[in-house]
């Protein structure tokens, strides 16, 4: 996720320069005739949005890293998304500063309506995804509710200490930290991981089809969730 990060904050530094250097980049201003792109302040307007997106950069780059190193459990695409579409938002305030052409009241505020619906409805995807999930055992039979939820028989249930390195989604939900899905690790081939936090311990759940691989948001939590799993298949 680092590198994304990195990758998402280059480009977004890189567009500021670009918006500056070529104002008919901008979007909006591009689609706009000759005798209405005369009513707008060209150069304050591309310099608002080259700091900007500098800014909004700068913070996708630094911000991820540094919660990793203090150890906040930050979801980093939802930070990211935060950071964009806010931005996004207060860019469209701000540029219409900048737009001497007369618009109604509704011109002005459908843009920033439709961001704000954006924002609400990718952050409760979000949250909806990431709500923890409850597993349990019946009969050998293991069920695991919430997104990506699955009711499944098992050959046998373990700890382990550490997996292989994931190398591909295949398919699911992953932001670095929350991970719930169809994923490829080395070694063990396609895997369903139900992941709550970075580090082990791990619970390792061996089916006829993909091992299953579970843990919770803290060590402790891990080993009670075995536990509590271990005395429902006696």
């Amino acid at each position: 996720m680092i590198i994304a990060n990195l990758i998402i904050g280059a480009f977004l530094i890189l567009m500021g320069f670009v918006v500056k250097a070529f104002p008919d980049a901008i979007a909006g201003y591009n689609t706009m005739s000759a005798e209405k792109k005369k009513n707008v302040d060209v150069e304050g307007l591309s310099s608002m949005m080259r700091n900007c997106l500098i800014v909004k950069g700068s913070l996708v780059i630094v911000c991820v890293p540094f919660f990793r190193l203090v150890h906040w459990n930050i979801n980093p695409i939802f930070f990211t998304m935060i950071v964009i579409l806010s931005s996004v938002m207060g860019m469209m305030i701000l540029s219409q500063k900048y737009d001497h052409n007369k618009k109604s009241l509704i011109e002005k505020l459908v843009p920033i309506i439709f961001i704000i619906g954006l924002s609400v409805f990718i952050g409760f995807h979000m949250l909806k995804t990431r709500e923890p999930f409850e597993v349990s055992i019946t009969d050998n039979q293991m069920t695991i509710s919430g997104s990506y939820g699955l009711s499944t028989s098992f050959d046998k249930i373990e700890v382990v200490d550490i997996i292989p390195k994931i190398k591909l989604k295949t398919g699911g939900y992953s932001d670095g930290v929350v991970r719930k899905g169809n994923f490829l690790l080395e070694e063990w081939g396609t895997c369903i991981l139900f992941l709550q936090s970075r580090g082990g311990p791990y619970i390792k759940v061996s089916t006829s089809d993909k091992p299953i691989i579970i843990n919770d948001k803290s060590a402790d939590d891990t080993r009670k969730l075995f536990d509590k799993l271990r005395m429902e298949t006696k």
